[in-house]
């Protein structure tokens, strides 16, 4: 791969849990030629940093996005005109990474896919997703813009704009997300901070003694993904937080899904009145591995993590 002049790869978008979108118009395009285009397939959501609606991608690392969608939880519409990090995103293509596959092969492989995430407040997040890796190599702030609900789509209720913005918003978007945004409002600052990077370890304690194998598997709150392996699993790193964990016993394995605000709400805590400290994620695993619990700590100080839902099974 060091030595490819061209990558293939293929184009998603994707869009928060729960807050989805919908395209407009677009295309990524590099110096000499659009590569490929975007336009209105529905709505789009899922898992922040991987993509569920597919478009067709190129081989040609692309320099420009444009993009123009409407955000249902903002009811508003926004655009992107950006200009792509090129020779970073080549750089990443060349450079690959390590995978592991189910039969616990580890490959040199590379990106397959570019993304893009759209965020309530006109957050642009841009990464390149492969098979358990996405990295982010963008983020761009968007401007609202107008789109009139005539030109969006046919028009058969002659829907008034604002009758149009309540109805996608009181038919598209969770129930969740509309009593979340009645209490709170938009979180339209929420993705931007779980951009944040925080200097952080999992430190596990066994009811008897046990060990971690050979490797984790880890998505974070920014959308990135990757697997770890075990020499680097015990050290302090500086990344965003946890969202997602596969922690692999001898025994038995263990499934862990955060509450994403919950815990960037205990580290913005422990952050504030321990500045520049380093702080642990302590997982304790429980007698004959029936659950684990975590707890975030920081010198002496310690917050329950108690929305965090634990699956256990024998490996």
């Amino acid at each position: 791969m060091e030595n490819n002049e061209s990558f293939s790869w293929g184009s998603t978008i994707t869009a928060p849990h729960m807050y989805p979108i919908e395209i407009h118009k677009g295309y990524l395009a590099d110096d000499k030629k659009m590569i490929t285009a975007y336009m209105n397939t529905g709505i789009s959501t899922g898992d922040w940093g991987y993509g569920n609606n597919a478009y067709a991608g190129g081989n040609s690392i692309p320099t420009n996005l444009s993009l123009t969608w409407i955000s249902f939880a903002d009811k508003k519409f926004w655009k992107i005109e950006a200009t792509l990090p090129k020779e970073k995103i080549f750089k990443f293509f060349q450079e690959g990474y390590m995978n592991k596959d189910r039969k616990g092969v580890w490959s040199h492989v590379t990106y397959k896919d570019i993304t893009v995430g759209l965020a309530p407040g006109g957050l642009v997040v841009v990464w390149l997703t492969g098979l358990n890796r996405s990295v982010e190599i963008a983020h761009f702030q968007a401007k609202e813009t107008f789109v009139s609900v005539d030109e969006f789509y046919r028009n058969p209720h002659e829907y008034t704009q604002d009758e149009f913005y309540n109805f996608r918003f009181k038919s598209y978007l969770p129930r969740e997300s509309q009593a979340y945004i009645k209490e709170k409002g938009v979180p339209v600052d929420l993705w931007k901070d779980y951009r944040t990077k925080y200097n952080y370890r999992f430190n596990i304690h066994f009811y008897k003694a046990d060990k971690e194998s050979s490797d984790r598997r880890l998505k974070y709150v920014n959308g990135e993904e990757e697997i770890i392996e075990v020499k680097d699993i015990n050290s302090y790193q500086n990344k965003a937080l946890p969202s997602y964990g596969r922690f692999f016993f001898s025994q038995h394995n263990a499934e862990v899904q955060f509450d994403d605000e919950e815990i960037l709400n205990a580290f913005k805590k422990l952050t504030a009145v321990h500045p520049d400290k380093s702080i642990d994620i302590e997982a304790k695993v429980a007698f004959m591995y029936k659950t684990t619990t975590f707890t975030v700590k920081c010198e002496g100080e310690e917050i329950p993590l108690e929305k965090t839902v634990v699956k256990m099974w024998k490996n």
